[in-house]
């Protein structure tokens, strides 16, 4: 009997451990991102509509209800306390005009 079961939970392990390891670095990888939601006049949020996700790097993207980031949408760039627009790749379109936070 333990010839036969040893194997089943050798192969068990090595895949058990792929999956984890590939799900961490994906959980954490988000925590590090910050989104901002639409609200009505109230104050409830409305998930439906797209919002706007803030990386680490002060990139802002548009993101739909589901969570996919709208790459060919207008992005944005904060940097030196200004709000810059930005093409897909993320190069700061210093043409266009900007906005400052006070």
């Amino acid at each position: 009997m333990r010839i036969h079961k040893q194997p089943l939970i050798n192969g068990w392990v090595l895949p058990c451990c792929m999956v984890a390891v590939v799900i961490l670095p994906v959980a954490t990888a988000s925590a590090d991102e910050k989104r901002i939601y639409q609200t009505d006049s109230v104050g409830n949020i409305q998930y439906h509509k797209p919002s706007y996700t803030v990386q680490q790097d002060g990139r802002i993207i548009e993101t739909d209800s589901v969570g996919n980031k709208q790459y060919h949408k207008q992005q944005y760039q904060i940097k030196d306390g200004k709000v810059y627009q930005t093409d897909s790749v993320g190069n700061i379109q210093y043409h266009k005009p900007g906005f400052t936070h006070k």
